[in-house]
């Protein structure tokens, strides 16, 4: 697992993390983005059904990615009458990646919280919320303007099932990081 004779190194209270001197070890951090990757690939299958069924305004990330796309390569998202599904998907992992990362260098200051040591897990779901009440939740007029569209309540309310699929991944993966 670690270096435990390195006296600049130790172990955060979870166990998990190496630690050498007050940073996370990199290899950690690219054990976290791996999780954060195989966490969102298993929330893009979740979203997979309600997207053949209701098509992209059936998952509301998929709708804010393919705002931001448009953006991106400076097309109007008007314009864009059927978005690129696999730059939607990949923008999505990628974004899981990122989220990943952020969750590996909150990770030991989360045990610093009162309820913060009770599980990874339940961090991960916590933390997967908060994503999508500041990631989806808040932005959701400026992102249907961007658009001219409505990100509708079901949308959302996959959005934040989806979250939870992540959070729950993300928080049985990370401690293997």
């Amino acid at each position: 697992m670690a270096c435990r004779d390195h006296r600049h190194s130790r172990v955060s209270p979870r166990g998990n993390f190496l630690q050498k001197e007050g940073l996370l070890a990199s290899s950690t951090l690219l054990g976290a983005a791996f999780a954060g990757l195989v966490a969102a690939a298993v929330m893009t299958l979740f979203e997979f059904p309600f997207w053949r069924r209701w098509g992209m305004n059936g998952v509301a990330e998929w709708q804010t990615n393919w705002v931001i796309i448009s953006k991106l390569t400076r097309g109007p998202s008007n314009r864009i009458q059927s978005p690129r599904i696999s730059w939607t998907i990949a923008l999505h992992l990628w974004h899981g990646v990122v989220a990943g990362i952020v969750f590996g260098l909150l990770l030991p200051f989360l045990t610093l919280l009162p309820a913060g040591s009770f599980s990874v897990p339940l961090d991960a779901v916590g933390y997967s919320v908060a994503l999508w009440v500041i990631f989806m939740l808040a932005p959701r007029r400026a992102f249907e303007s961007a658009r001219e569209t409505r990100i509708s309540d079901c949308s959302l309310s996959v959005a934040l099932a989806s979250h939870l699929v992540y959070g729950i991944f993300l928080g049985l993966l990370v401690p293997l990081a």
